[in-house]
């Protein structure tokens, strides 16, 4: 099999599915590699350690939206590149001054379109988290279907620490994953937790050993275990790519509407924030330089 790939509006396009090798996709900030039918997606800045961009969010976004279109593709899985899962938002990415006058919109913008994105997705969505993940790295993963996670991750969503705001509903996905006293443990005492902790605590379904590579899509690495995990237990059975659909609408669809409307009222808020002044004074006082979020 092979995965031919097709330049549409500034991006390549996914014009087939069947087992390929990794390839840059659209801007350049992910790898793609068609296992079966499930599609590995590396996030893939490593220079940032894998921090997210505008142009990593509507990479995001596209590929996404190729995936849910191709009838020959019934699951993504989302890794890192390297040793990081994501350091989290890029904070050279970030504009922390007021804008004049305007309105800052976060839910129109690259970030928003791309919890949109994840949030509607009606099909099989995994995460391997394969290292450090850190802010959207960790909050994405509660709307991941299946989560597993290698013995060097840790996760940290340090948002008290820029005065930021819960998002993409985790001010109320992490409440419901792991109560409340956990869950705070997290977000407003912005603690980090280890692999073991994370499983305990329902972050994760478990531990998966793999060799020690920094290769998303070596044989031997987290993101190809999880595909395999996915095809032969899943898409292996009689009309299993049929059932996990019907498994996704059932589980999660009745949701969405919910969870949308959560994401919006969270974004809403952290756009009063900035327009107020508090995440810039925060990041003056905290002096984090290049950090990521």
């Amino acid at each position: 099999f092979a995965v031919l790939y097709t330049r549409r509006a500034g991006h390549e396009r996914m014009a087939s599915t069947g087992k390929s090798s990794p390839q840059k996709y659209g801007r350049g900030t992910i790898t793609v590699s068609q296992r079966g039918p499930t599609l590995l997606v590396a996030l893939c800045r490593p220079r940032t350690k894998n921090a997210f961009s505008d142009d990593m969010y509507l990479d995001l976004v596209d590929v996404l939206f190729e995936a849910r279109q191709n009838d020959e593709t019934y699951a993504v899985v989302i890794t890192g590149n390297g040793s990081y899962f994501s350091s989290g938002a890029d904070l050279k990415n970030v504009k922390f001054a007021p804008l004049d006058g305007q309105s800052r919109n976060t839910l129109s913008k690259a970030t928003g379109k791309f919890m949109l994105a994840m949030l509607q997705f009606p099909k099989v969505i995994a995460a391997a988290v394969n290292g450090p993940a850190v802010g959207i790295g960790v909050s994405l993963l509660f709307h991941c279907d299946l989560c597993y996670c290698s013995k060097d991750a840790t996760f940290w969503a340090p948002f008290t620490r820029l005065a930021l705001v819960p998002e993409f509903c985790s001010s109320v996905l992490f409440l419901e994953t792991m109560g409340m006293p956990k869950a705070n443990e997290l977000l407003l005492m912005g603690k980090k937790v280890n692999a073991p902790t994370a499983v305990e605590w329902g972050i994760c379904a478990k531990m998966i050993e793999c060799v020690g590579t920094y290769d998303p899509f070596h044989p031997n690495s987290l993101g190809s275990a999880v595909c395999h995990e996915i095809n032969q237990n899943i898409f292996s059975l009689p009309l299993g790519k049929e059932t996990s659909k019907i498994f996704v609408s059932m589980v999660k669809g009745r949701h969405r509407s919910r969870l949308e409307a959560i994401c919006k009222e969270e974004l809403l808020k952290l756009d009063e924030r900035f327009d107020r002044g508090d995440c810039l004074e925060a990041y003056n006082q905290m002096n984090f330089g290049h950090s990521k979020l």
